[in-house]
């Protein structure tokens, strides 16, 4: 029984195929080839697609029909046109080991069931790898040009994408518009449905010719590209074209926005400032808050399936106690200012140090590297065994990557801690103004740093056990005077805060 042919061009608008002959091409060649060849053309699929995803629909139906006998071969450009992924391409190889396609014919070679598949196997991974490699390339491309402030994609209603300079630039009949809708629309008295007239009026219509929707305006008000800054993979980049209106304008605009948007179902139980904070120091059970009378009250959950006698306590009063008890761990402005010259001075002298030893240990890299080339080149002159050669390379590269291990730590870790420790002198500087504020998500957090989990209530009053270095801190209050220099911080050894007798 002659094999029959189905004929398949494929061109996407893709750029992985702007070297690709055009469709038209692809036919005359193979129609040519296959008079050539006597080869019986059932019918020619013509597919205007990228093939880096399966679910094509031309190539589908080509499947299809080959998988119910209408034919028994494909005829076309190169295996790429098949498919640029892996499933198709292994539903392909199948296929033809299967003997359900006989013949593969392209332009170069023919590809029949007893062939080696690896040769197939190594062109459809060739083409998938270069449609995966292609997208990597062109998102990176498109993020550095969105770095340097290029748009890199249409330019919303306002801006025209100029071809010639590949850049963005005003519309100015438009932009005129568009400025206008930003000034009356701040006003904060034109509803989005106003706006929506004030668009038409100006003859700004959807495609269908239609006034734009309460949606679309909405999302032309909230755009900053218009104030000079645009969006693009979820970061934001300021550009490099002219804006249309003020950053202060745009950001009147949000605000009425806000102010106008659909209202948000009020939650029936806000959270309170110190729940998460306490547990109750009888049972163990976390606390909660409810608010009676227009006061908030915190109390113990009492889910701890046990009887629990402990009372409510006000939230004025909590705070009073929490206000308090940090003003025992505000570090002396003197002792911070201590602290921080001292810390700047470590740093200098262990990035001094570090970069002795790191000089040191470049060096030593340099001097195995050459003892490796020796190496070589006395098992190439055979002044040396293989086996004698093996060995002493083992050992240097072993050596080698060693040292350059213990560089990288040099370089990244020699100063790791001192960030840590200006983030606690910075934190217990500020204690003092936290505990006099009447901002309570703040001092709970300062809470939470000075305590962690150890903080808890028993008869109205708090129970708590600070962590290092905060107890250290707590306890020199008490032992030195503030205005001393802060040596009891201080040993020999280094500026970490030591423990008390």
């Amino acid at each position: 029984m002659p094999t029959t042919y189905f004929l398949y061009a494929r061109k996407s608008t893709d750029v992985e195929d702007k070297q690709v002959r055009s469709i038209e091409d692809q036919l005359a060649v193979l129609r040519a080839l296959a008079k050539q060849e006597g080869l019986q053309i059932a019918k020619e699929f013509i597919e205007k697609q990228s093939a880096k995803l399966p679910g094509r629909p031309v190539f589908n139906e080509m499947l299809a029909r080959i998988e119910r006998g209408e034919a028994q071969g494909i005829l076309c450009w190169k295996l790429d046109r098949l498919a640029r992924n892996m499933q198709d391409g292994g539903t392909i190889i199948e296929w033809l080991l299967q003997s359900t396609i006989r013949h593969i014919r392209t332009y170069e070679r023919g590809y029949y069931p007893t062939d080696n598949v690896l040769l197939m196997c190594v062109e459809f991974g060739i083409a998938n790898q270069y449609s995966l490699d292609l997208s990597t390339n062109t998102k990176r491309g498109l993020r550095e040009k969105a770095k340097r402030g290029e748009y890199p994609s249409l330019a919303p209603v306002g801006y025209i994408n100029d071809p010639r300079t590949k850049s963005v630039i005003i519309d100015r009949k438009k932009a005129e518009v568009i400025k206008a809708a930003f000034a009356l629309y701040a006003e904060g008295n034109s509803r989005l449905e106003d706006m929506s007239v004030f668009f038409a009026k100006h003859k700004f219509l959807s495609k269908e010719g239609n006034a734009y929707h309460r949606d679309r305006i909405t999302r032309i008000l909230s755009n900053p590209f218009y104030c000079g800054l645009f969006r693009y993979a979820g970061e934001v980049y300021e550009g490099n074209y002219t804006p249309i209106v003020s950053k202060q304008l745009f950001g009147k605009v949000q605000g009425v926005l806000r102010k106008k948007g659909r209202p948000h179902h009020r939650q029936k139980n806000v959270p309170k400032a110190f729940c998460g904070l306490l547990k109750c120091d009888e049972c163990g059970m976390m606390i909660t808050a409810e608010v009676q009378k227009g006061h908030t009250y915190y109390r113990c959950t009492k889910k701890g399936g046990v009887h629990c006698s402990q009372p409510y306590v006000r939230e004025e009063t909590l705070d009073a106690q929490l206000s308090a008890t940090l003003q025992e761990f505000v570090m002396p402005q003197e002792w911070a200012t201590e602290l921080s010259k001292l810390a700047e001075k470590d740093e200098r002298e262990t990035l001094q140090s570090a970069a002795v030893l790191t000089q040191e240990t470049r060096a030593e890299i340099q001097t195995i590297s050459q003892k490796l080339q020796r190496l070589l080149d006395a098992y190439l002159e055979q002044d040396i065994e293989q086996e004698t050669y093996r060995s002493e390379k083992a050992s240097l590269l072993s050596r080698k990557k060693s040292l350059k291990e213990n560089m990288a730590d040099l370089e990244s870790g020699s100063i790791a801690w001192l960030e840590p420790l200006r983030g606690w002198i910075k934190d217990a500087s500020m204690l003092d103004a936290i505990a006099e504020s009447d901002d309570l998500p703040s001092k709970k957090s300062s809470f939470q740093k000075i305590f962690g989990s150890n903080l808890s209530i028993r008869n109205r009053e708090i129970v708590f056990s600070p962590i290092p270095p905060y107890a250290s801190l707590r306890e020199a209050r008490k032992n030195f005077p503030e205005t001393g220099l802060c040596t009891f911080l201080v040993p020999p050894a280094g500026i970490e805060p030591t423990s008390f007798p």
